[in-house]
């Protein structure tokens, strides 16, 4: 290629974030919207997780495109200097996870919370975690599956 036409090529690596106590979400107990209602505000934290995951994709990149003979342009940074800033990446997933119980989950496999009855949630936030790929298509299943659910409740008669 580069005798062809001096192109580059470039690779962009992405990884799970696997939850943890530094990375949550909560209402802002002094800031609220144009409309008076609470807003939420992030804290945030890479985990040693994925700053070995950045490292192993940066030297198995490095690895094919030395095989390649190519030219690496970009310098071998730490880990944690490449690394994008949380909520960056336009799929991110999560705040409010799946699980069996209340106790370590906030909605229940239909996307229902556990402590508002008629609340169904039915977005990326029910996932416990979240692999690079596109979430769009496990998210309207999902969200059928909880329509149907709530659609079949409301006609029996029963509220959510």
């Amino acid at each position: 290629m580069r005798s062809t036409s001096g192109a580059t090529i470039g690779m962009t690596l992405r990884g799970e974030m696997i939850p943890n106590k530094d990375t949550f979400c909560e209402i802002d107990p002094g800031v609220k919207d144009r409309f008076g209602i609470p807003v939420l505000r992030f804290a945030f934290r890479w985990s040693q997780h994925e700053i070995n995951q950045v490292a192993h994709g940066q030297k198995t990149a490095h690895a094919v495109f030395k095989r390649m003979n190519a030219t690496i342009l970009d310098p071998d940074l730490p880990a944690e200097k490449i690394m994008t800033a949380g909520g960056e990446i336009i799929h991110e997933l999560g705040t409010a996870r799946m699980g069996a119980d209340a106790r370590s989950s906030v909605v229940d496999s239909y996307g229902k919370t556990w402590d508002v009855g008629n609340l169904v949630l039915m977005d990326g936030a029910i996932f416990a975690s979240g692999a690079h790929k596109n979430p769009t298509l496990t998210i309207l299943a999902l969200a059928l599956r909880a329509s149907e659910r709530l659609a079949a409740r409301f006609k029996s008669g029963a509220f959510a």
